[in-house]
């Protein structure tokens, strides 16, 4: 085993259990645009359920790209190759991934939400 001495070595040996696990992983561009606090890497995890998880809460990685009103007949409804590149490792993973441009596209999700899973928010 490899000796760990820095945290970027930590940070390596959780990016490779994220691929040995076949998780949709990421690690966040620091540029203090987003949430503080935000942890070194993110994942949507694969899990089969199974008979003892049956009426417990697990999370389901949902992903939102928001575009302004009217790009959703550019290509790729107006995102960028790396937003498109995340949208289909999120889904690929089992997650939930979707472009909004409004109360139409969120309608649609809140619509696949519950076809996946039951989930109803009234």
């Amino acid at each position: 085993m490899k000796k760990l001495e820095t945290e970027a070595h930590v940070k390596d040996l959780v990016r490779q259990w994220c691929d040995a696990h076949d998780a949709f992983h990421f690690a966040v561009v620091q540029n203090g645009m987003g949430v503080h606090g935000i942890h070194d890497r993110l994942m949507a995890l694969p899990v089969t359920i199974t008979p003892e998880m049956v009426g417990k809460k697990i999370a389901l990685f949902v992903s939102i790209e928001c575009k302004k009103p009217g790009r959703r007949n550019e290509p790729d409804r107006g995102m960028s190759k790396h937003q498109v590149m995340f949208m289909e490792g999120v889904q690929k993973a089992g997650g939930v991934s979707v472009c909004v441009d409004g109360y139409e596209a969120l309608l649609a999700l809140q619509y696949e939400l519950q076809r996946l899973t039951g989930y109803h928010h009234g």
